[in-house]
């Protein structure tokens, strides 16, 4: 890794660790209430060949929504359309996504650079609801490929690790057009992507999912304004400063920040059924976390976590009516700088705990 690297990874996150605890008010909670995107993801046993086209195999995959900006309700409809499809095997998950893009260009070319410094497609996969790990892949018009593993979020102290790479990784970008050349207008440019389940597996886990199981997954596209200079493509500036990127993604966050895991949307792994239902896990784990947003807001106001969690700020409207599906115990300190959360489904062994460092534990599996 580069010092140039090393300072851009460390400056990325010093910037998301300034939203540790974004959640100040109610109107943001609420923004983070939106349902999450669902998708089904069916079984073949037809063999892909991995060319970045869309070859006649992928027509049993149904297309996705259409990406949306990340912030969610309110903000502009992306003027460029951007869509995938997955299927999978007993060995492999596939996905392939189309972006539409008149002017289709690049610049890096080096494994594991800050990728999204281009335009680019980018994948987030969390396999295991017990566990905090996920994934990230990134990939722009040149096939760069930059992958990391999360031991959890950015805003909890997690540290991407570089050095992991998805192991036996297949991805083709095709461009619908000619890239980095400004004197035509391109079509779109696709990627079609093979990622061995084996390479996601952790000690003692199964290497392919459960029919019938849910992954948390979703996708992301970075998209800049680009200037001409002498001929070639760069990020737009004015005033001598970057403009802003736009993040458009499958299932939006409801803020500027894409390592909100509970806030992505689920991969449902079927043979040849359609359902458009959550796990049994979604009511248990969106309560917790709000549980967990409003206790920020607390703290903030405070400077103490609350006892009772009827004395939170946005008690009635996001938590009244939802708890009433569980048995709730919540462990507070003498001095109220921890608590946790215990929520037991009623009539069932299921459960989910959280605490202030967005420590949780579930035995929600599937």
């Amino acid at each position: 890794m580069s010092v140039n690297k090393s300072i851009l990874i460390f400056s990325s996150i010093i910037f998301l660790l300034q939203y540790t605890y974004a959640q100040q008010t109610i109107q943001q909670v609420r923004k983070l209430q939106s349902s999450p995107a669902l998708y089904n993801a069916h079984k073949i046993t037809e063999k892909i060949t991995i060319d970045g086209k869309m070859e006649e195999i992928w027509a049993k995959a149904p297309w996705s929504s259409l990406f949306a900006d990340i912030e969610g309700d309110g903000q502009p409809v992306p003027p460029l359309k951007t869509q995938f499809k997955m299927l999978w095997d007993d060995n492999n998950l596939y996905i392939y996504a189309k972006l539409e893009e008149p002017h289709i260009w690049a610049s890096i070319q080096q494994r594991d650079a800050i990728i999204y410094h281009d335009n680019d497609f980018e994948v987030f996969l969390k396999p295991t609801p017990s566990s905090p790990i996920y994934y990230e892949l990134e990939i722009n018009p040149h096939n760069t490929v930059m992958d990391l593993l999360m031991p959890k979020p950015y805003r909890f102290g997690g540290q991407a690790l570089m050095h992991w790479d998805i192991q036996n990784l297949q991805t083709v970008v095709h461009v619908e057009g000619t890239l980095n050349n400004p004197n035509d207008k391109d079509s779109y440019w696709s990627v079609e992507i093979a990622i061995p389940f084996q390479s996601l597996t952790k000690f003692g886990t199964r290497k392919t999912p459960s029919l019938n199981s849910h992954w948390r997954m979703n996708f992301s596209r970075v998209q800049w304004q680009h200037q001409l200079e002498n001929g070639q493509y760069s990020r737009k500036k004015e005033n001598q400063k970057l403009l802003p990127e736009d993040n458009w993604v499958w299932s939006p966050i409801g803020l500027i920040n894409m390592h909100y895991p509970e806030r992505w949307g689920y991969i449902y792994f079927t043979a040849d059924s359609t359902i458009d239902s959550y796990p049994a896990s979604y009511r248990a784990e969106k309560t917790a976390w709000n549980i967990h947003y409003l206790q920020q807001i607390h703290r903030n106001k405070e400077k103490q976590y609350a006892a009772e969690l009827s004395s939170l700020e946005g008690y009635a409207e996001f938590l009244k009516e939802d708890l009433k599906n569980f048995d709730v115990q919540i462990t507070v300190a003498a001095d109220k700088s921890f608590y946790r959360v215990s929520l037991k489904e009623k009539n069932s062994t299921h459960f989910f705990t959280i605490d202030n460092h967005g420590n949780y534990t579930t035995n929600y599996e599937q």
